[in-house]
């Protein structure tokens, strides 16, 4: 794909130049069959006529000549015909999270929505650069913004405005919010998830099982400041609801204990259920630098293993 895409000042903003550098050698390449229409990298579960040998069936009257598998037939005496696995393009659906919650950030300038959008976009240009159609949810309690996977060489350009222009607000229902993803993808393919997963993880695995059931690949990205983390405050602090919740007035240095081996659980709930699922699943801390985290994510997954990444999580 070349590069003449144009975007508005906000979108370019959240799509670095040293993303689009990366992306320039990366690509991402879906493990498991996917449906498409167009040629491209990913593997399509219908028979073609043009890239690798899948099997053979009897050849029938009016079948072409030039598929007739001539070894087949010294062997056998009989006609046998060649049937190919053609590849094709990815059908990908970046779902971001917007519920209030990821309004937080920390010491940092980017919030976890922030750093959310910024992946998205990288995700979504390293796509479409490689021919295979993205599409986009921004998602709370509901999905507030739905843009089609299309591979269309303009389609960034919306994406990016998109995302340009989400804000963090309201409650989040993760479970429902997967149930509603679902139900949207006619074709199986590639789910991304950017999120803080800040829900009862049992719902969230349960939706995430509903989207694997019906075959999608799915990649979870966990993104949370490292003070959600390891709970560094001194003194007595108030504590702010982000999604409707009462102030909390405490000292954490009493909670940081056991604040601390609620969140090793609660990313253990993740990370296992996960794997138990064959997803992928990523913890994007928001003190990492965009492009790196992107580059590690792509490379892991090339490497051919679940991504995990646990700094500062003991």
């Amino acid at each position: 794909m070349t590069e003449s895409y144009s975007a508005n000042r906000a979108s370019a903003e959240i799509l670095d130049p040293l993303i689009r550098a990366e992306a320039v050698r990366l690509e991402m390449i879906a493990r498991e069959t996917v449906e498409g229409a167009v040629s491209g990298l990913h593997r399509s579960p219908y028979q073609g006529r043009n890239v690798e040998f899948s099997e053979h069936r009897p050849y029938n009257p009016g079948d072409e000549l030039r598929l007739i598998d001539w070894r087949a037939y010294a062997k056998t005496d009989r006609f046998h015909v060649k049937l190919f696995e053609e590849d094709t393009n990815l059908q990908v659906m970046l779902t971001v999270d917007q519920s209030g919650s990821m309004g937080f950030r920390g010491d940092r300038p980017l919030s976890k929505l922030d750093v959310a959008v910024r992946l998205a976009a990288s995700f979504a240009y390293l796509f479409l650069r490689q021919g295979d159609a993205a599409g986009l949810a921004c998602c709370s309690n509901d999905i507030d913004t739905l843009i089609p996977s299309r591979s269309r060489r303009d389609h960034l350009v919306g994406i990016l405005e998109t995302l340009a222009r989400t804000s963090s607000s309201g409650p989040s229902q993760i479970r429902r919010v997967l149930n509603l993803i679902g139900e949207r993808i006619r074709k199986r393919g590639m789910v991304l998830i950017f999120s803080d997963l800040l829900d009862e993880p049992e719902e969230v695995l349960h939706g995430l099982a509903m989207l694997r059931k019906s075959r999608h690949e799915i990649i979870l990205f966990h993104v949370l400041a490292p003070e959600e983390i390891q709970l560094p405050y001194r003194g007595s602090v108030d504590f702010l609801g982000l999604e409707g919740e009462e102030t909390l007035r405490t000292v954490p240095q009493r909670l940081c204990k056991a604040y601390r081996e609620k969140v090793v659980e609660f990313l253990r709930s993740y990370r296992e259920g996960a794997a138990e699922l064959g997803i992928d699943y990523a913890l994007c801390r928001t003190d990492r630098p965009i492009e790196d985290l992107f580059r590690d994510l792509v490379l892991a997954r090339k490497r051919g293993r679940a991504v995990m990444m646990s700094e500062g999580v003991t």
